[in-house]
Formats: structure tokens, C-alpha cells, sequence
């Protein structure tokens, strides 16, 4: 090889052979086949074992016989391997047979040759002891890395090129919460959220293989679920592996975070803040600082208070400081001072002084907001200005006005509070606010004062109890009164009489109850004669049939009816009922056929006479049979149409074949012929008389209505679903509250749901 200027690492082998002059005849060849061999002979198994002692170093690769006196070539590698358990040994021998080569890779032999003298056999040899030393001298090199690895406070984590994790350090796998174990193997999105990902994915991974590494924040999902900021570095290697370094910084960003905020805060203060240093000198001010004395910074940093104080103020600080380092000393302090600016007159402030933090029970500074409070001042004149007017003011509110001190009695009031409540102006003075309302109220009551107290405002409906046991309905609004210190004062409020408003926002109330049913009625119910005009008018398209138009004209009559009363409704505020005696079969039939029954069957077991609004009665009957109709058919009860149902949808709606009549059926139905003899399975409802109360019953063998839900179902906006929008049932009990009767539900003896109207005026 020639000098490429490079440290070349020789190869240190020893040959064991006894045969006299081969050792040195193999160990020539070895030196011949490769200039990084460098070779050494020995004639026994106890000079092999002289050399390793007397050697300034271990030799890197033993080529033994394997017949020798004394010891042979396989006990010499059993006695080497107790203290170099990788050394490379190969065995070469001139007896070969299978036996000994077992034997050989028993015993931990790194490889077996055997002996025949030519020169390509030593060019072998040669690479093969150049192989496995370069690979035994990799393998402990990345030992030594894998223990530097496994004692790094950082976690390190090396990922194969199919995304898996060949490796993970102790660190690397505590971060996430899992065993080492337990990540060799995983792909590497098991540690990220579904984001972060995405973001591993598409950014990362595509930068690490045009540039070789990326470095910066990601966010780790731990085995618990939990997630935390870690910087990330990732870095990949000649054989494509990808070497992952990654620190939690979670502590260090929050605190890093909070500092910020912290300074910004302090930065975006009206208020002046400054911090002195243990020495008295300024090491801080903030921009409101700055624009409070007009100094700029240079000037200020590394000055001392006297620069924007006199004499006396300087004193007055060192006193309230010393105060604050006493033993007993407050953790704050809280002074009025001038300060005197570079320009202008000197401005009154206020002065919020405490310590920094101690450090090693050092003393390190102070810290301080200045307040200016000139404003404050201007505003407390003219306060005293105004007072005197608004005492003269405040006999002439029509609303009472108070004032309650800080413990909680009546302190002042114009004259309306004793007009109003009865009492006399010895009786109001020292009252507390409660006893102002009834005993119900007086939890509300406690409540809004505490609530003045800590916010600042409150408001407050409630009845005035006056004093002959009266209740006015009054609304009270008060305000905290803070005095200059800050301290609590009481709180001030006016109450203003509120009967007519509370009146005037029932009749609201109520008008928009109507409008809102009124809108919910009118969608809910105008939908069925509209489905069945749009139905019929399709088949006349289909078909050419004009009876479909009578159909038409008959649901258009029928929406025009319920747009008149509806509005009769809203108008009203009630249902309004025209009472007649009406067949209950007839009524039946004429509502069903304004329901989009499909495959349902109608079957009227009886027949009563009642006396009802027809109008009305259809439209309870109508919803009643439509909840049926479209629950039954959730339960999938519906049959598929079959193929020429269009042909026969003229006749689907007859309530009764000729058949039927000539044979003196009693049920009334609504598929036709055509129907049953398709196998349709739709819902059937039937409709009969109460056998112990005066009214009816309209049952099905639908789903049901759970009794947990029994009591909410004629609630307005109730629904399980459907496409209605809840107001069916409700119109049912609106319709029979109307009539005087009741409705409730239970359930059929098919399974499905029974409403049962009672109280009803049968003849």
C-alpha cells in the first residue's frame, strides 16, 4: 500500500503451529497477502500463551493448528476466550473432518480452515483475518459508543431506515415513559401526537435527507397520554440510520415564557416601575418610568434616588425600607411622596415598595411601582364640589336612592325610600339591606352585596317588602365606593319601581309563545297536505289520470283551512272550537288520507259519535296517525315498494276494498289489494273506544315510546329523530286541552305506542 499520509492500524496476528518453520513460513505469507498484517509464530499452545502475557498489547487475531503436544489448537482457544472472549481465532489444521470442525464452532472458533499449502489458501487466510478484525474492532467501537450512549443525560434514540427504533438509551425511553425494550421495534410515531406527526412527516424527515440534520422544538407524547416540549435534533448516517437527540425543555420554555410575559407586563404598565439594587442604585425602570421623571436611561441606570428626589423623600424611602427588613416588617409597603422631574413641577405619587427576592439570605434590592396621583386628587376636588350639588339633587328622584356603609347599615337616602317602603327616617337609619325583601329573597340579597363588594356593580331584581307587607316588584343597580387607600366605603344604588315593565315583558312573553307556536304549528302541520299534493301531482304527470287533481285541490283546501285558523290562533292566543257531532270512522278515514302512508294500514275497531271541533279532531287525528306512520317505519317495518307500485298508487289510498265491503269487514285500510299481495309488512295503526273511559285510543305496533320518555312527548319541540321538528304531539295535547279532554300515552298490546284520549263528549 502506498503512504497516503493516513495512520494505518496494523493488524497484530499470532500463528501457532508445531510443525518446525511452518509458523514462520504462515506468518511470512500473512505479512505478503497484506501490508496491515503484522504476524508473530509460536510452536505450542504455551508459548501462544507467553506472547499474549509478554506483549505490550493483545494481539488482535490467533491462526492455530489443531494438533499439538501438550495442548491442542481447541484448548488454547477455550483458555484464551476467559479474557478475550471476541478475539478472532481461526483454526488451521491439517487433519480436517467434520468432527473437528464441529467441535471447533463449539468451542467458539471464529472459523475453520484446513491446510493445503498453495498460495491463494494464505490469500484467504489473510482476508479472512482482516474481515473479522476489522468487524470485531467495529463491534466494540460501537460498544464503546452505546456505553457513552447508555451514561448521556440526554435521550438517544437510533431509528433503522423502514422508521423503526433499533435502539434507545435509558434517557430516551424514561422521557416518553416506556422500557427500552418496549420501543425497539415501534415505528416513530408512537411518540408524537397525530399533529406533531404530520409535522415529523412532512417537514423533518424530507430536510434530514436533502441536508443530512434538522434541529428544533417538537412535541413528545409520553405512554400516558401526556404531552411536553422537547428539543429535538436528528441527524442521519452513511447507512441511512437516523440518530435522534432530544431534551425536555417544558420547565425551561415556561419559565422562559413566564419571564417574558412577566417583562412585557411590566413594559406595557401605566405605572412607573424601577428596581434599586442592594447599593441603592437604579438597575431598572420601565418606559412609564421614563416618561414620569423625563431623565432618559443612561442617566437613570446606575444613579441614585436623589436624582428625582429631595432630601426629605430620600429619607422618608429609607425608612419605609427599613421597615420592610425588619423582622416583623410588612411584605409591602405603601407611601405618598413627590417626585420632581427633570422639567415641571414636582407630582404627587404613590409609592408601592417591596424586596426582591432573597438569595442565600443575601439582600438584593427593592423593587417599587410609582403611582401618580395627581389626577386622583384633581378628581377628589371636584368630588367634594359635586357632593354639595348632588345632595340637593337627590330629594327630587322619582327612583330611591342609598347609601350603605362598610358595615353593611343604611347610612343615607333621599326622601322617596321612606315614601315608598312606609317606614320613617329613624326607622330606615341603620338598616341592613335584607331587611328590605322578604325572607325567600334574603340569600339573593346577601349574594348581590357580596357581589358589589368584589366586583364593583352590581344588579339586582326583587321584590320591596314594605312595611305594611306589601311586595313591589323594584330593580336595583348599585356601586362600590372606594376611598383613597383603596379600602371599601360602602356601596350607593337607586331602586326604581318596575311593576309596569314586568307587565309590559309578560305580555311580550306570552305574544311570543304564540308566534313561536304558531310558526311551529304551521311548518309541522302544513307539510301533510303539501306532500300529498306534491305526491298526486306527480302521478297525474306520470299517469295523465285527473282524478290525482281532485287529490291536489283537496290538500290545497286543506292547507288554506289550517293557514286561517292558525292565524285565528295567533291572533287569539287560544284554539278556537265550532262543536258538532262527528262519526269518529269518518274523521279517520278523511285524516288518513292526508298522511304519506306507504305500506301503513289504518284498521277502526269502533265507531263513536263525538261532539269536536272537525277541523280540530282531524288535525289531532292526523298527527296522531303520522307519529305512527313515520316512527313504525324507523323500526324497519317498511316494506321495500314493490316494482309497480306507481301503477296501483291511484288505489293505495282507499281506506276499504269492494271485497272488504261485500264480505262485511269492520277495519278500514289503506293498502289496497296490490299492497297485500306484494307481502307488504308496514305499520298498522288502529284506531278504537276506550272500553272504561268516554274517549278513544289510536294504537300501533311500531317501536314504542320508552316509559322514561312517556312524560316528555307531548312536550313542544320533542323528537326522537325523525324529520319532523318535534310539534306533532304537542298540537295533539294543544288540540285536546282545547275540547277539555285529556291525552295520555302507553303503551299498545302489539309493543308500539297507545294514545288514549278521555274525558271525551261521546253520544
Amino acid at each position: 500500500m502506498g503512504d497516503t499520509g493516513e495512520s494505518v492500524e496494523m493488524i497484530r496476528t499470532l500463528v501457532v503451529d508445531d510443525e518446525p518453520g511452518l509458523a514462520e513460513l504462515v506468518a511470512t505469507r500473512l505479512e505478503r497477502a497484506d501490508d496491515r498484517i503484522e504476524a508473530a509464530a509460536a510452536t505450542s499452545a504455551d508459548d501462544a500463551l507467553a506472547a499474549f502475557e509478554a506483549a505490550d498489547h493483545d494481539f488482535d487475531c490467533v491462526v492455530s493448528d489443531y494438533e499439538m503436544p501438550g495442548r491442542n489448537g481447541l484448548e488454547l482457544l477455550e483458555t484464551l476466550r476467559t479474557d478475550h472472549p471476541d478475539l478472532p481465532f481461526i483454526l488451521l489444521t491439517g487433519k480436517g473432518s467434520e468432527r473437528v470442525a464441529s467441535r471447533a464452532f463449539s468451542a467458539g472458533a471464529t472459523d475453520y480452515l484446513q491446510k493445503d499449502g498453495t498460495t491463494d489458501q494464505y490469500a484467504i487466510l489473510a482476508n479472512r483475518v482482516t474481515k473479522y478484525v476489522e468487524r470485531t474492532r467495529a463491534n466494540r467501537q460501537q460498544e464503546r459508543h452505546l456505553a457513552a450512549i447508555e451514561s448521556a443525560h440526554e435521550g438517544i434514540g437510533i431509528l433503522d431506515s423502514d422508521g423503526q427504533f433499533r435502539y434507545v438509551n435509558e434517557a430516551y425511553a424514561d422521557l416518553y415513559g416506556y422500557d427500552p425494550d418496549e420501543m425497539i421495534g415501534e415505528d416513530w410515531e408512537l411518540i408524537y401526537p397525530d399533529e406533531e406527526a404530520s409535522f415529523v412527516r412532512e417537514e423533518i424527515l424530507p430536510t434530514v435527507h436533502e441536508t443530512g440534520e434538522w434541529s428544533g422544538e417538537t412535541t413528545g407524547l409520553r405512554a400516558n397520554g401526556s404531552t411536553f416540549i422537547e428539543e429535538h435534533t436528528v441527524s442521519e448516517t452513511a447507512s441511512g440510520d437516523l440518530v435522534c437527540t432530544v431534551v425536555d425543555i417544558t420547565d425551561w420554555k415556561q419559565r422562559t415564557e413566564e419571564r417574558d410575559r412577566y417583562r412585557a407586563l411590566v413594559e406595557s404598565l401605566d405605572d412607573a416601575v424601577y428596581v434599586l439594587g442592594p447599593r441603592g442604585r437604579f438597575l431598572y425602570v420601565n418606559d412609564a418610568f421614563i416618561d414620569l421623571v423625563g431623565y432618559d436611561y443612561e442617566t437613570i441606570l446606575g444613579s441614585t434616588p436623589d436624582l428625582i428626589k429631595d432630601e426629605a423623600t430620600v429619607e422618608q424611602a429609607e425608612r419605609q425600607l427599613g421597615r420592610l427588613l425588619s423582622d416583623d416588617g410588612p411584605d409591602s409597603v405603601t407611601f405618598e411622596m413627590e417626585v420632581e422631574p427633570k422639567d415641571g413641577e414636582p407630582i404627587p405619587c404613590e409609592d408601592h415598595m417591596g424586596v426582591l427576592p432573597y438569595e442565600n439570605e443575601e439582600f438584593r434590592g427593592s423593587v417599587g411601582v410609582l403611582r401618580d396621583v395627581s389626577a386622583r386628587e384633581r378628581r377628589d376636588r371636584e368630588l367634594r364640589e359635586h357632593r354639595a350639588l348632588l345632595e340637593q339633587s337627590l330629594d327630587a328622584l322619582d327612583d330611591v336612592f342609598f347609601v350603605f356603609g362598610p358595615d353593611e347599615e343604611l347610612a343615607r337616602w333621599n326622601d322617596r325610600l321612606p315614601e315608598v317602603t312606609g317606614y320613617t327616617d329613624d326607622e330606615l337609619d341603620g338598616m341592613h339591606p335584607t331587611e328590605f325583601f322578604p325572607d325567600d329573597d334574603a340569600a339573593q340579597v346577601e349574594a348581590a352585596v357580596e357581589e358589589v363588594i368584589k366586583t364593583g356593580d352590581t344588579q339586582l331584581r326583587a321584590d320591596y317588602l314594605l312595611k305594611d307587607g306589601t311586595h313591589v316588584p323594584y330593580e336595583f343597580k348599585a356601586t362600590r365606593l372606594d376611598g383613597p387607600e383603596n379600602d371599601v366605603l360602602g356601596f350607593v344604588g337607586i331602586g326604581r319601581d318596575i311593576t309596569e315593565t314586568q307587565e309590559y315583558e309578560r305580555r311580550l312573553e306570552r305574544q311570543n309563545e304564540r308566534l313561536e307556536e304558531f310558526a311551529s304549528v304551521l311548518s309541522h302541520d302544513l307539510r301533510n297536505p303539501l306532500n300529498v299534493a306534491e305526491g298526486r301531482l306527480e302521478l297525474a304527470r306520470e299517469t295523465g289520470e285527473r282524478d290525482h287533481f281532485d287529490a291536489v285541490a283537496e290538500a290545497h283546501e286543506r292547507m288554506e283551512t289550517l293557514i286561517e285558523e292558525l292565524l285565528t290562533l295567533a291572533r287569539e292566543g287560544n284554539i278556537a272550537t265550532d262543536l258538532q257531532s262527528l262519526p269518529l270512522r269518518d274523521q279517520a278515514e278523511e285524516s288518513w288520507k292526508t298522511i304519506a302512508t306507504d305500506d301503513a294500514t289504518l284498521v277502526v275497531e269502533d265507531d263513536l259519535t263525538v261532539r269536536a271541533d272537525e277541523s280540530r279532531l282531524q288535525q289531532l287525528l292526523e298527527n296522531l296517525f303520522r307519529n305512527s306512520v313515520e316512527h313504525g317505519s324507523t323500526n324497519s317495518r317498511r316494506a321495500e315498494r314493490a316494482d309497480d307500485s306507481v301503477e296501483h298508487s291511484s288505489t293505495s289510498s282507499r281506506t276499504q276494498s269492494d271485497d272488504n265491503v261485500e264480505h262485511g269487514s269492520t277495519s278500514s285500510r289503506t293498502q289496497s289489494d296490490d299492497n297485500v299481495e306484494h307481502g307488504s309488512e308496514g305499520v298498522q295503526v288502529r284506531l278504537g273506544v276506550l272500553p272504561d273511559r268516554a274517549g278513544f285510543y289510536v294504537a300501533d305496533d311500531g317501536p314504542g315510546i320508552p316509559e322514561s320518555e312517556r312524560d316528555r312527548v307531548f312536550e313542544s319541540g320533542y323528537t326522537t329523530g325523525g324529520n319532523g321538528i318535534g310539534a306533532g304531539l304537542s298540537i295533539v295535547k294543544r288540540v285536546a286541552d282545547a275540547h277539555g279532554w285529556t291525552v295520555r300515552v302507553t303503551g299498545s298490546r302489539d309493543g308500539g305506542a297507545r294514545f288514549e284520549v278521555a274525558d271525551v263528549d261521546v253520544s
